[in-house]
């Protein structure tokens, strides 16, 4: 029995060392196995010996988290709930990977269960304030945010949250006195994600005033290179289109992600509408890939996205199953709710190797035998991509995601690629196809948050933060624990 939990306690201690090499090589793909799975593998055994290892459940837990695999993130925290129930580390990571999932309201349940065992922990306090501002509950989020100064008067970032909630609730007077205390706490740091914040607070609280914002370009511009990170390339757009400089703005609208273009298609509608923002691009493909939309133009020369509406242009019987979605990208979506799905794409351009993304949002599954397929047509590579009915069942609800299939586009330049979709007994909605960069962690979903929701909160604001096991390493991963492993301090404490 102790020869066997030594060798359990093995596979744990591999896999520590796999995670310790996936952070310290940014998940830099070695030989045959990744870091992150080689150390879920490891886990994976170790827990099949031995299911309700509580150590190995939460690194495995944070494992996935990293992988960005939710689902199973959230299956591994629910079965250390089921030990003990009153951990109140593991219901504030439960109540993070659920807001991660977009999952609001179930997220501050466990926020708040949390709560009630630590009302001290200000990490989940900061979190559940988050959180009801997505859900507009203002008033709330200021009563967490006051709990928080009165547990640490220095707290930065409760003042951040503070200015922001007040500015959303158009309360500028009480807004700028925060603004004021978080510059002030600022004033020595050298916090980076701090101060694109302050220039973000500035930003919104000068927005009518052309010399400021002048002045918070000439900051930005003095002290940092813009295009070391996306978040300042945000703002600076959002400040040079409040200028009318169109073309500064354009310049830099290229280099940012897709995951920003909706906030500016939310407040700056006639921007992204506007001819001047698209390049030169033979209007002949366009046509014949049923682009006519300026806004699907654009997308579609500047970031590779295909909107699978323009095949109404194409072929006017898919007409009857177009709908509006207002939490789309663009609006119209094909939508399989009252027949199965057959979509085929037209030849699209990709780059060397990357790999098929679809933006699909499952809402029912009406029978056992549903399946979504994907293939492509291509000279050298033919390869179909298969959901069954357990694969579309992980997707069930889950509302709009972007899913990465294992298609990716030839190795050879000169091939053609064209995409079937295919759908049978499930009503879903697609709305772009696009080829991302290559991943190899295929069946990957990326949740969307929607934009109407985070209101003027910073794209992927919640990666400003760290998690539970990165804030709280030594009682989440508990030493005691730890010891009746091996002596592992030096990998620990690099964690």
């Amino acid at each position: 029995m102790r020869y066997k939990r030594k060798i359990n306690n093995s596979y744990i201690l591999l896999g520590n060392s796999h995670l310790l090499r996936n952070k310290l090589n940014d998940g830099y793909y070695d030989g045959y196995y990744e870091y992150r799975g080689a150390a879920i593998k490891n886990y994976n055994i170790a827990l099949k010996n031995d299911p309700n290892n509580y150590l190995c459940l939460k690194y495995c837990a944070y494992a996935y988290e990293i992988e960005g695999d939710y689902l199973s993130t959230s299956r591994l925290l629910n079965k250390l709930l089921n030990i003990n129930k009153e951990d109140s580390l593991v219901l504030c990571y439960c109540g993070e990977i659920l807001y991660n999932m977009t999952q609001y309201r179930k997220a501050i349940s466990y926020f708040t269960k949390a709560y009630t065992i630590d009302p001290e922990n200000i990490h989940n306090l900061n979190r559940r304030a988050i959180t009801y501002c997505i859900i507009e509950e203002y008033d709330k989020v200021l009563s967490d945010l006051d709990k928080i100064i009165q547990l640490d008067p220095l707290n930065s970032s409760a003042y951040y949250l503070k200015c922001f909630t007040y500015y959303t609730k158009n309360d500028n007077n009480n807004a700028k006195i925060s603004f004021k205390k978080y510059e002030e706490l600022l004033l020595n740091s050298d916090n980076i994600l701090a101060k694109i914040q302050l220039f973000y607070l500035e930003y919104l609280l000068n927005k009518n005033s052309s010399k400021d914002l002048d002045d918070i370009l000439a900051k930005i511009d003095k002290y940092y290179n813009i295009y070391e990170d996306k978040f300042l390339q945000f703002i600076r757009c959002k400040i040079y289109i409040e200028l009318k400089k169109y073309s500064e703005a354009r310049s830099l609208l290229k280099h940012i992600g897709i995951e920003f273009i909706d906030y500016f298609m939310e407040e700056h509608p006639d921007f992204l509408s506007c001819n001047q923002v698209y390049t030169d691009y033979v209007e002949s493909e366009l046509t014949r890939l049923g682009i006519d939309h300026v806004f699907s133009r654009y997308m579609y020369i500047n970031h590779g996205v295909y909107f699978v509406s323009n095949l109404t242009n194409l072929y006017p019987g898919l007409y009857r199953i177009r709908e509006g979605d207002k939490s789309s990208l663009s609006g119209p979506v094909l939508s399989s709710k009252d027949e199965n799905l057959y979509l085929f794409l037209p030849i699209l351009k990709v780059c060397k190797n990357n790999q098929l993304i679809c933006k699909m949002n499952v809402k029912k599954i009406l029978s056992k035998d549903c399946f979504i397929k994907f293939t492509p047509n291509g000279v050298f590579y033919r390869d179909v991509h298969m959901l069954r009915h357990k694969d579309v069942s992980n997707l069930e609800g889950l509302g709009w995601i972007e899913y990465r299939t294992s298609i990716h586009s030839p190795l050879h330049y000169d091939d053609k690629l064209s995409i079937e979709i295919v759908t049978n007994s499930v009503e879903m909605q697609i709305e772009y196809v696009r080829f991302g960069e290559f991943n190899y962690n295929r069946d990957k979903i990326t949740y969307i948050h929607n934009i109407r929701l985070m209101g003027y909160l910073l794209p992927d604001y919640r990666k400003f933060f760290s998690n539970v096991p990165e804030t709280f390493k030594d009682k989440y991963l508990s030493r005691k624990e730890m010891e009746n492993l091996l002596d592992l301090k030096v990998i620990l404490n690099s964690l």
